[in-house]
């Protein structure tokens, strides 16, 4: 998009350097005067609409706020044809109509990009407050060229307007400028590793070409390759340029590095600051964090990861840059750690021959031999670190099967007694209400037939040792005997027996069934007898 703006900007701005000439200079006849006023006339247009538009609408990442917008993308353009084919052909409503959509479409590409800052993270954040602060310096400058242009000039054409013929492309350079610190601060692209390499390769090729020049033309003129042996000059001129070579690239590539990243902890440097943090550890500070990012900073990697063993598994204790991803697992490999995916460089951690965990580094570049060294020297100083996190988690998992393993306790204690109670409803408190009947009934009798009342009494004692029975049976394991030996059918019509009501029991065919399927069956023919005694009022 940038290369596009530049291109156009700079066709449009030769199409009118040369009609200027050819309009205003004495100069040989030029047949091409007509044709660069026709293309002045609309060049102008694609790349304020890039510039204004699809600039801010795409930036930073080259996509949308969300596919919900990319119609404003097509609404745009049909603005822009509209717009190039009003001016192009003449037409008075169809540029008007062009230029009136691509107004609204750049307001709403500025709406976007309030909406990409308000769910964008921190980098992202500080790279769109570069770009907006310059976009904001370039509309300001773009409406008062405008102004001016109608204020000053009325609106003709003019070989130089001063304002904007200066303030508009500085403030395009303010744009441009602020997209390369955005690129280049915050890592937009990964452009770093293409810097680091840009800067390297070049200054190498640089520095070799001018060597070999140098030794070649100084030696090289002053011998006169007088036998076959001086002939063989160039290739000794290339051995020492070769010679030369690796340890300058070495020093080369540090600087790069220093360019692209700034400056970074040297290994010893890494490995002091990891000792004074274990050495000063607190409770609550999380020193796994704190040696992935370590790590990360001192390798130059693009992500660091401390991985601790918990059972027969790995699992990720800590990575920088931090991620919002759910904990990684990776099972060991015959007690063995396993391969860590896109891991440049990967190295256990041990502790009295047991294994810990391990920390590994992820890079875009190949990992240098003293960035292989610091992994593994950190991963043996990490031993006892590891050990007591991992003794920490062991802790936390156990601590958390215990707190599952109470709440089922409590869940299965809650459930059994409401089925005590429900058992309780069902059985004991219908003999109890039987002989709450069977008493009033004996009251009533008391007085106008002895005899009955007398027999009514022995019935009551017999059915007062019924309930106190069935009240020791619930109490042993609140499931009546007769009901685990004989089955559902025996039970009932032991049940019946005594009711107050004359009651039927019909079971042919039955068989026994689950503990738990004959007790659902029991107890709901019991609630229902107890039901007809007591709501119903039978007396029969």
């Amino acid at each position: 998009m940038c290369c596009g703006i530049g291109i156009l900007w700079g066709a449009e701005q030769l199409a009118l350097g040369l009609y200027s000439y050819s309009a205003y200079f004495p100069h040989p006849v030029i047949s091409a005067t007509r044709v660069l006023q026709w293309l002045i006339s609309w060049g102008w247009i694609p790349p304020v609409v890039l510039t204004f538009f699809f600039l801010p609408f795409l930036f930073p990442d080259g996509r949308p706020v969300s596919p919900r917008w990319r119609p404003v993308a097509c609404v745009a353009l049909a603005g822009l044809a509209a717009a190039v084919a009003g001016t192009m052909a003449g037409i008075p409503v169809l540029a008007p109509a062009g230029h009136f959509i691509n107004i609204v479409c750049a307001i709403l590409a500025a709406a976007t990009l309030v909406i990409r800052y308000r769910r964008a993270g921190p980098a992202e954040r500080k790279q769109i407050q570069w770009f907006a602060g310059a976009a904001l310096l370039l509309a300001g400058l773009a409406a008062t060229a405008i102004a001016l242009s109608f204020l000053v000039f009325r609106g003709s054409d003019v070989v130089f307007n001063p304002f904007g013929g200066i303030a508009l492309p500085l403030g395009l350079a303010g744009v441009a400028a602020a997209i390369g610190i955005a690129v280049l601060r915050y890592h937009l692209y990964d452009i770093d590793v293409f810097l680091r390499r840009a800067l390297l390769y070049a200054s190498l090729v640089t520095l070799v070409g001018i060597g070999y020049l140098a030794l070649v033309v100084t030696i090289g003129t002053r011998i006169t390759p007088s036998t076959p042996a001086d002939r063989a000059i160039p290739f000794v001129v290339a051995a020492v340029v070769a010679i030369v070579f690796q340890p300058l690239r070495a020093r080369l590539h540090r600087l790069a590095a220093r360019l692209a990243y700034g400056r970074r902890a040297s290994p010893y440097e890494v490995l002091a600051a990891f000792s004074r943090r274990v050495s000063e550890l607190y409770a609550e500070e999380d020193l796994t964090s704190r040696m992935a990012r370590i790590l990360a900073e001192g390798s130059e990697a693009d992500r660091a990861e401390v991985w601790l063993r918990v059972g027969d598994n790995l699992l990720l204790a800590a990575a920088w840059p931090r991620t919002d991803t759910k904990t990684a697992t990776l099972p060991l490999v015959s007690g063995e750690p396993p391969t860590i995916p896109e891991a440049a460089a990967a190295v256990p951690v041990r502790y009295q021959d047991e294994l810990l965990g391990m920390v590994a580094v992820v890079k875009r570049e190949d990992i240098t031999p003293i960035e292989a060294r610091l992994v593994s020297d950190l991963a043996h100083e990490a031993g006892l670190v590891l050990k007591n996190e991992r003794l920490a988690a062991e802790l936390s998992q156990r601590l958390q099967e215990l707190t599952v393993s109470r709440q089922r306790l409590v869940t299965a204690q809650d459930a059994e007694r409401r089925r005590i109670e429900r058992n309780l409803h069902d059985g004991a408190q219908q003999d109890l209400v039987a002989l709450k009947l069977k008493l009033a009934a004996a009251r009533g009798m008391a007085e106008s037939d002895p005899q009955r009342t007398r027999q009514l009494l022995e019935g009551l004692l017999t059915d007062a040792g019924h309930a106190a029975q069935n009240l020791r049976e619930l109490a042993q394991g609140i499931y009546p005997p007769i009901l685990a030996d004989n089955g559902l059918a025996a039970a009932l019509e032991a049940q019946a027996a005594r009711s107050p009501l004359r009651v039927q029991v019909r079971a042919s065919g039955i068989s026994r069934y689950p503990p738990e399927t004959e007790a659902a069956v029991y107890f709901c023919c019991l609630e229902a007898l107890q039901n007809a005694v007591k709501h119903a009022r039978a007396t029969v």
